[in-house]
This record gives structure tokens, sequence and C-alpha cells, in this order.
């Protein structure tokens, strides 16, 4: 009994805190609406944010009506909402937030939003993050049920910038019910890959095999001056370990060899450089990203990597590849004009594919018919005031083998009207 009316004291002191801190801070907000329309429909996407002292209230849900004449229909979602609570440079946050893990621009193979666009959806979380002059870090707890069976995924992001040199380094696991309490412990800079080794060499668990699957992502940015950088990271789901590791502890005395299985990876490269050639006024960025066939997906399709229908780690999935190149004008306080290419080359590979067994594969990629994409994008953007803007794009893209067909061509135009207004 004395137990539970401590517990209802301290809500009750808690409650109180929150209602001073609230009734003394001062209340800013900041609201602004985004209405998209293209060839298939309307986007209205609004952002709200309100800031109490140290803890801030963000809500952004989307509405999408599709404005083709059979098909009438109105869909609307949440994009991010919850409580952010900052003191310094930590934040706490609870909520719907989206995650980005990786050195990209247009992919991030490892962890990103719930589909793309406007309508992306974050992920329903509990979070904590926090930088130094060095370090910058995230960890968080994510429900992503599967089937209404308990599962959570565990996730953190770390960058350390040694000044020419900035070394990433991210991990997820897709965690089942049962693995040890110790797994959530919210200790930065732990891999859950630690708890996993404690548990197979010496506490002779199971649950490191049966009741998580790990994936992580490495990358390293390096800056040439002021103007110029390169980045590269690697995914890795699955790669087998080397030949001279079997009958080795790591091993567990199975055998295997580097072209036992196929290599469930990833690879990403790209660069940003401003004022190409010395022309002012202008910054160009390229991004290669390629994820091979089998990669996001398991033996036991609990562990497959989706969620809500939608990839964990983005739009782009196994057995495909995306190249990006993108000029940008800088410079304009008003006018800003970009000039986009893109190239995605899709194989029939799709999520949910199991290896088949044949021996001798390692990098599996680009299979049977292959879709090719390339699209060409002008975009005009034109500010007003502080923060209103519209923007303009006209795209065209050519689909060749189009849905996997030998020979087919397909053209795709597309004029996008995006506007903003803020108050």
């Amino acid at each position: 009994m004395r137990r539970r009316f401590l517990r209802i004291h301290n809500f009750s002191v808690f409650l109180l805190a929150l209602f001073l801190l609230l009734s003394i801070s001062e209340v800013s907000q900041a609201n602004d609406l985004v209405f998209q329309l293209n060839n298939e429909g309307l986007t209205i996407l609004s952002n709200n944010q309100f800031q109490l002292g140290p803890v801030t209230l963000f809500f952004h849900p989307w509405l999408y009506t599709q404005l083709e004449l059979e098909q009438n229909e109105t869909s609307f979602g949440l994009k991010e909402g919850g409580l952010d609570l900052g003191i310094g440079s930590l934040h706490l946050t609870i909520g719907r937030q989206l995650n980005s893990f990786g050195p990209g621009r247009y992919a991030f193979p490892l962890l990103a939003p719930l589909g793309d666009g406007l309508t992306a959806e974050g992920l329903d979380q509990i979070a904590y993050a926090f930088s130094t002059k060095r370090l910058t870090y995230k960890k968080l707890y994510a429900w992503v049920p599967l089937h209404d069976e308990f599962r959570i995924l565990l996730g953190q992001r770390a960058t350390y910038d040694l000044g020419p040199f900035t070394f990433g380094f991210g991990e997820t696991a897709l965690v089942k019910k049962g693995v040890p309490d110790y797994y959530y412990l919210p200790i930065p800079l732990v891999p859950v890959a630690v708890y996993q080794l404690f548990d197979d060499h010496y506490l002779d668990a199971a649950a490191g095999e049966k009741a998580l699957k790990i994936r992580a992502e490495v990358d390293l940015t390096l800056h040439l001056g002021p103007n110029f950088k390169l980045y590269g990271g690697y995914l890795i789901d699955e790669r087998p370990l080397p030949a001279w590791l079997d009958g080795t502890a790591f091993t567990k005395g199975d055998a295997q060899t580097g072209n036992h299985k196929p290599w469930k990876v990833g690879y990403q490269a790209g660069g940003e450089w401003n004022r190409p050639l010395g022309i002012n006024g202008l910054k160009f960025y390229t991004e290669y990203t390629r994820i091979n066939q089998y990669t996001y997906t398991t033996e036991d399709p609990f562990f497959t990597y989706t969620y809500k229908g939608h990839l964990l780690g983005g739009p782009l999935g196994p057995d495909s590849d995306l190249l990006n190149l993108e000029l940008v004008t800088t410079g304009n306080e008003i006018w800003t004009f970009a000039l986009a290419y893109n190239r995605k080359r899709q194989g029939e590979g799709r999520i949910g594919d199991q290896w088949s067994g044949q021996p001798g594969q390692a990098e599996v990629f680009l299979t049977g018919t292959v879709e090719t994409t390339d699209q060409l994008a002008l975009t005009a953007t034109k500010r007003m005031g502080l923060a209103d803007q519209v923007t303009l794009t006209m795209s065209l893209a050519r689909i060749t083998n189009n849905d996997h067909q030998p020979g087919a061509v397909a053209l795709r135009p597309e004029i996008t009207f995006t506007a903003q207004i803020s108050w």
C-alpha cells in the first residue's frame, strides 16, 4: 500500500512541476502548411510546433486526395508527432519521429522514413540524442509490431568528427519477446552485438539467435577543404565470415566459406562539391546506392525488415541500385534552380525472396529482366518573405523493360506544384 501511495504521490508531484513549468514559460509556436499538386493528386501537410520552455510539442498530419476521375480516394496519416524535452544538447523524444541513419542525401539503407515524399512517416518510439564537440549520438526504441505480435526495433547511430574525417556507425535490431532485459539498457555506444556475443559465449543462451536480428552500417566522410566532401557507406545485413575463421568460436564449429551464402549487403558512395570548377553560385551533388538481392529478408519472416508494408531501409529495395546527380544554384535569396538526373535499376528480386541454396552465389545483383528508369527533372523555387515559398518541378521519366517486360518502353511526364505558407 505504501509503495502504491508513493507512486501516486511522485506522479502528482511530476504533474504539478510540469504545470508550474508551463505556467511560467513563454509559449512560442511555428506553423506552416504545405500544398503539393501533381499528376496523381493533392497532398496537404500541416507542420505545427509549440515550444514551452524546454518542452516542444510537434504535430505533423497529412492528407492526400487522389484526383483521378475513376479513383477519387482520400487518405490521411501522421508524419510526426510527440514531445521533445531539450536540456542543453540532450534531447529526450517520445512519439512518432522520422529517422535517417547514414551519411547519404537521397537514400538511407539502414533506417529511413516509411515511404517517401510528404506522406512519409516516422516510427512510434522513445529516443534520446546528444552531441558534443566531436560526437553526435542517437538511440531509439521503436514499436513495430507484426500481426499484433510483440516486436521492438532497437537502433543507434553515432558519428565522430576528426576534422578531415568523420566516422559513422549505425545499428538496428528487430527483437522478439523474451530477450534478456539488459538488451534494453539505455547505455550509449554499446552495440547490441556485444550483448549477443555475451549471450552466445558466456551464458550459452539461445536468445541471441532466435529472438533478434541485427543489421549494421559503417561509413566514412572525407572533407577535402571547405567546398568538397566524399562519403561512403557499407550496409551489413548478413555476410558470411571469411574461410580462415572456419572452425573458430565465431562460427561455433559450423563450416562455412565466403561463397556458402550470398552477401546480404549494400553499398553507398557520394559527394558534395560547392563551387564546382570554381563557378560561384552552384553546388553539385552525386550519390550511388546499391542493395544486393536477398538483403533485408530472413528465413524467419518475423525478422524481415518491413513495417506497415514499407521497407524500414527506405523505398530502394533489394536487387536494385540508384544513381543521383543534381546541380543546384546558390547565393540568390529569392530564386533557386535545380537540375537533377537519376537512374534506378530494379531486378526481378523482391523483399521476401529466399535464397535457393545454389553454391557459388556471393554477390547476387540485378537478376532476371532489369527494369531501368531514367528521370530528368528541372525545379524552380521562389521564396517570398522569410519562410513562404512556391516550387515548380517538371520531370520526364523513361522506363525501359517496363514492368520487367523485355523491350517494353514507357514515358511518364509529371508536373508538380508545391507551396509552403508559414505563420
